[in-house]
């Protein structure tokens, strides 16, 4: 393991363009080194991303093959800063996969991962011509600070990164202070998972800086404000240049989830999905602001593709889709990795997968009794964690339905989320405690420890990567009046979740309905909730800013769900009448003397 790599908990990750054999290369790996791994590595080769743990030369290496599925670009490059070597690989015989490599080797490099840059010789052996000048490949490497390998076999290069990362361990962290060569994967000494948040932020611009002010106030701006509400601010709130610019409702009844998506799909606008408790489902879409749009790095969205112009009466603001077929109250909504997908799960005792674009619904899976939640697994999204009212979790795959594990828990499971390594899942129940399961390949799942967290019930867990020089953290709504930030602690062994402890607990309205918090990187980092006295919570978790609270008042009845989406510009707060308010912080420095 490297000395900088504790905390980047993939050894190897292999990325590259669609059809230049990674998959074939990592299988020819397993077959001659751990062949006990190869019924296991059959069944998910068809999968975006997989986790495999296999033993080459005595050592058990994680590894983490990346699919080349444009549109899963932006989940590949994520994880470049969890990992301590990027395998970028391209073939000979294409120009166009080794143009792509070079984009990956700079991003790779970026995150502050290892990269070695392998030129597949398959085909060439097959006798198909070179296109590729191997000698400018093997420069621009080199300027990157890569190691390069040509070859049909995967060993050597494994081998060799194994050997420096423990020279590297050997060394300490005097090797550690070496620059920030192909020798030392992560010599900028950031944490990995900071990197990681940062190659997200890039996406949509500049990202805020690790020491952002506590004082900057929730969301960036993205609409530009007038004179007459830059003179009616109160100047010392910052929250006062937060403003309700729109209002959606479908029906009365109450809005129970809500959740943003296809915010790297579109320049132009984001989904918006709600969910309500009498069944219906509603995506809208939001469409972007200029500034929004200003904001935005466009070498990011497939060309492509149309531009989609905003409705004619100037709502900024259109249906995308409705997805009939539930008879009860939705319990949480989330899409797929690709996003083309929403999955629903209900009270009716159904999950459910639509069509994001058309509505339709694709897949029906029925269970006992209700189901409060679900998620997929990160590194297997064939396969998601259902929870049933009878305190069962089960692993279901999503071709064939088939029930891989059951897991009998103490008592209903209410709200489940991940880590950002995809190993650890949190799972709150109603007695208040949150379970901790590993989930130890790509499916299964096995207990690890649990906490008891409160006297009410836990209703959602939002998972916040380390960020502001504070460790990871949950931030999650328990049903006696409080939200609670938990941060995680990892190792040793480096990279395994060990301990949850309560960093602090902060009042929200809170004792009967299922209300979401959410969190957005502003400032320092804020913590957003629903309550039930029709405000929305807004805490700062800023360090020295003693948890100031703020709220918003618009609503008219308890605010249920709560969501920001990526570009931290949007927040949606939702309630129990059926009511969406959407917010936006306006921005004044046009009018400024």
């Amino acid at each position: 393991r490297a000395a900088r790599g504790s905390s980047r908990n993939v050894f190897i990750q292999l990325v590259g363009s669609s059809g230049v054999g990674k998959t074939s290369l990592l299988g020819g790996l397993i077959e001659e080194h751990d062949p006990s791994q190869k019924s296991n590595f059959d069944d998910q080769r068809n999968n975006l991303m997989v986790h495999h743990q296999i033993q080459v030369g005595g050592k058990l290496l994680k590894l983490l093959d990346c699919s080349g599925n444009e549109r899963a670009g932006h989940l590949v490059k994520e994880w470049f800063g969890r990992s301590q070597w990027v395998f970028v690989v391209y073939s000979l015989t294409d120009q166009r996969s080794y143009e792509k490599a070079v984009t990956l080797m700079t991003d790779a490099r970026a995150a502050g991962a290892g990269v070695v840059l392998f030129a597949n010789k398959f085909d060439v052996k097959e006798g198909q011509p070179i296109e590729v000048d191997v000698q400018q490949a093997n420069d621009k490497a080199t300027q990157l600070g890569a190691y390069v390998v040509e070859g049909i076999s995967l060993t050597d290069a494994v081998k060799f990164v194994a050997s420096e990362s423990e020279k590297e361990h050997a060394g300490g962290d005097a090797g550690a202070e070496a620059a920030d060569g192909p020798g030392s994967p992560d010599g900028n000494r950031r944490s990995s998972i900071a990197s990681a948040i940062d190659s997200v932020k890039s996406w949509f611009g500049s990202a805020p800086q690790a020491g952002g002010k506590a004082s900057q106030g929730v969301l960036r701006p993205s609409l530009k404000g007038t004179k007459a509400m830059m003179q009616a601010r109160q100047s010392a709130d910052s929250n006062a240049e937060l403003r309700p610019v729109q209002e959606l409702q479908d029906s009365e009844s109450a809005v129970t989830c809500i959740c943003f998506g296809q915010e790297r799909l579109h320049k132009t606008y984001v989904l918006l999905a709600t969910a309500s408790k009498d069944g219906t489902v509603v995506v809208y879409r939001c469409y972007r602001t200029e500034m929004e749009i200003a904001m935005l790095v466009m070498d990011d969205f497939r060309q492509s593709e149309a531009t989609a112009a905003p409705p004619a009466d100037h709502s900024n603001i259109a249906v995308h889709s409705r997805l009939v077929g539930h008879s009860r109250a939705i319990t949480s909504i989330f899409f797929n990795l690709l996003e083309d997908n929403l999955v629903t799960t209900s009270i009716d005792k159904s999950v459910r997968f639509w069509n994001v674009d058309s509505g339709e619904m694709l897949k029906v899976f029925t269970d006992s009794s209700p189901v409060p939640v679900a998620s997929f697994l990160p590194f297997n999204p064939q396969v998601f964690v259902a929870a049933n009212s009878n305190a069962v979790l089960r692993l279901v795959n999503v071709q064939n339905g088939m029930v891989l594990q059951k897991l009998k828990v103490e008592t209903e499971v209410r709200a489940l989320k991940f880590d950002d390594t995809g190993l650890f899942l949190l799972a709150g129940t109603k007695s208040g405690s949150i379970h901790v399961l590993e989930a130890t390949d790509s499916n299964t799942l096995k207990f690890k420890f649990k906490v008891q967290l409160a006297r009410g019930g836990v209703t959602c867990i939002t998972f916040v990567p380390a960020s502001y020089g504070q460790p990871p953290c949950l931030l999650v709504n328990t049903s006696d009046s409080s939200a609670t930030i938990i941060d995680c602690t990892y190792g040793p062994p480096a990279g395994v979740l060990t301990n949850l402890a309560v960093r602090h607990r902060v009042r929200v309205a809170h004792s009967l309905l299922p209300l979401k918090c959410c969190y957005s990187p502003s400032g320092q980092g804020y913590l957003i909730s629903g309550s039930e006295d029709k405000e929305v919570y807004i805490y700062s978790l800023a360090k020295g800013a003693n948890y100031k609270m703020n709220y918003l008042k618009h609503h008219q009845v308890p605010v249920v769900a709560v969501a920001v989406n990526h570009q931290d510009t949007l927040l949606a707060s939702a309630d129990s009448l059926g009511r969406v308010v959407l917010w936006r912080r306006m921005d004044f420095s046009h009018l400024q003397d």
